[in-house]
């Protein structure tokens, strides 16, 4: 059975919570001790909000403690797992109600629930509490998925997208620079110096086969490497009114670009078809086996933690290589307010607690990156999580999803046309063509 998006992704923020914190320690707690005092005393909701998180979320459940000991609240708690959080909302929302006074969001569903009319716009408090609120430098482009039909409908808590990791070591063996990578993202047409890498490092090595680059290309997973290679080429998913666009001749470049590396100049794992996730692709370039990975930023972690990784030490990561310009697909967190409560003002209070630049050093110094990219940054976090780096550079650059009500539907349309294409069945243009067509009779 294929893994979904969603359980994807709440097993890799699970691992980038372990995978960090085992990599470069844990300053969290220390930041939360530390957190009373320092935090602004905001005007509070004695009864505390009733909140829906995600089973993942351990800094935010360490930073609701310290918000009902500040404030004397208690604070309901539901917790749930990303692959199940669909269909509750749908499910309470449909009954228009909602027991939740504030509620955990993936950026695939904010747009689908907005248009239903289930989420509250938080234009003002975004403007007001974010972007003009003196916390920090808020990564804009991580705001996307967030926004609908112009208005903001979600408050983000944690970012990031896929980045470039490779295998210092392997490239020295080579004769390759191992520094390179660190600069193709600000180098136009790198993606061609990386494949010409790749090439040199597929072969064998020390008597086992070595294979340049790997990925997770199964299912609709795909669509993140893809993504990112469509936006280099300066394409896009969806146009300004929603309506698909990604049979443009970047998509077409896109698509040549990833059959390539997998037919002409096989230097992939050519088991990349068949990765549904990162931890199918990671073992081999964990051992040092594999060159380049496009992946999670807590990859940089796991592979630098002397337990269960080879390459410990060895492991550069930076924001992906370049076409016209550096890109990566957003996977961006936020909390909503659903359209059937009453008591904003206590969910508002806790998220004006949560978007403080007290709670997003906890949340970094947690093993997550946090929404502004200046406090990333602080070099006591630096330190213990140098890769946000990479994180907060990669925001600089093309980050779009293509976020629309009804992406969980048209993802899987050009996902399966895009493995008709791998599978040598189709060519990109007729493929992505057949997405196009098939997308907008989907939406009939």
């Amino acid at each position: 059975m294929r893994t979904s998006t969603a359980s994807r992704l709440t097993t890799r923020r699970e691992i980038l919570r372990r995978g960090a914190t085992f990599a470069f320690g844990m300053g969290a707690a220390s930041a939360l001790a530390a957190l009373p005092a320092a935090m602004p005393q905001l005007a509070g909701a004695q009864g505390g909000p009733s909140l829906l998180i995600g089973s993942h979320m351990d800094p935010i459940k360490q930073l609701i403690e310290t918000y009902n000991e500040e404030r004397g609240a208690q604070t309901n708690i539901e917790q749930i797992t990303t692959p199940d959080l669909q269909n509750k909302l749908t499910s309470a929302f449909l009954a228009r109600r909602a027991p939740w006074d504030a509620v955990f969001l993936t950026a695939e569903l904010v747009a689908s629930l907005a248009d239903k009319g289930w989420l509250k716009s938080v234009d003002d408090f975004v403007n007001q509490r974010i972007r003009e609120g003196g916390q920090g430098q808020l990564l804009e482009r991580a705001m996307g998925a967030a926004v609908y039909q112009g208005q903001t409908y979600g408050v983000p808590w944690a970012v990031g997208g896929p980045i470039l990791h490779w295998n210092k070591q392997l490239f020295a063996d080579f004769g390759l620079d191992p520094e390179a990578p660190a600069t193709w993202h600000e180098t136009k047409n790198s993606w061609e110096t990386l494949i010409e890498y790749a090439k040199q490092m597929t072969g064998e090595h020390n008597g086992e086969q070595v294979y340049g680059f790997t990925d997770a290309w199964a299912g609709d997973h795909i669509l993140w490497t893809w993504g990112g290679l469509l936006q280099a080429h300066g394409g896009r998913f969806l146009d300004d009114d929603l309506q698909p666009v990604m049979n443009s001749e970047a998509g077409v470049a896109a698509t040549q670009l990833m059959y390539d590396l997998l037919h002409t100049h096989k230097c992939i794992d050519p088991a990349v078809i068949t990765y549904t996730w990162v931890f199918d692709a990671s073992p081999a370039y964990l051992d040092g086996k594999r060159g380049m990975f496009i992946t999670w930023p807590f990859m940089a972690g796991v592979a630098n933690n002397p337990e269960g990784s080879k390459i410990a030490g060895q492991s550069g990561f930076a924001p992906n290589p370049a076409v016209e310009t550096s890109a990566t697909v957003d996977g961006s967190e936020f909390f909503g307010l659903p359209a059937f409560t009453e008591n904003d003002e206590a969910a508002l209070d806790f998220l004006e607690f949560i978007v403080s630049k007290e709670s997003m050093r906890v949340i970094a110094l947690g093993g997550w990156a946090g929404i502004y990219g200046d406090v990333m940054q602080e070099p006591d976090i630096l330190e213990q999580f140098p890769f946000y780096t990479a994180v907060a550079k990669s925001y600089e650059y093309p980050i779009d999803g293509g976020w629309s009500p009804d992406r969980t539907t048209w993802v899987q349309i050009l996902a399966n046309e895009l493995h008709e294409v791998m599978a040598q069945k189709k060519q990109p243009k007729e493929a992505l063509d057949d997405a196009v067509n098939k997308i907008n009779e989907s939406r009939k």
